[in-house]
């Protein structure tokens, strides 16, 4: 079940969107990761899964 709890928070958004600013190659990592989650953005990610693409863009 869906809880809305669960949300992306503020801080995780802010973090993603500033890598995002901060080098190009990182928009495809998040497109392809969005893409296979089955969302349309950001914001529709869980906590879990806003932390998983972090360490993605991190990793890199």
């Amino acid at each position: 079940m869906y809880n809305k709890n669960d949300e992306i928070t503020k801080k995780q958004l802010s973090f993603v969107n500033d890598l995002l600013k901060r080098e190009e190659s990182n928009q495809k990592i998040v497109d392809d990761y969005l893409k296979s989650l089955k969302k349309g953005s950001l914001e529709e990610l869980t906590k879990k899964e806003a932390s998983s693409l972090l360490d993605l863009l991190l990793k890199k």
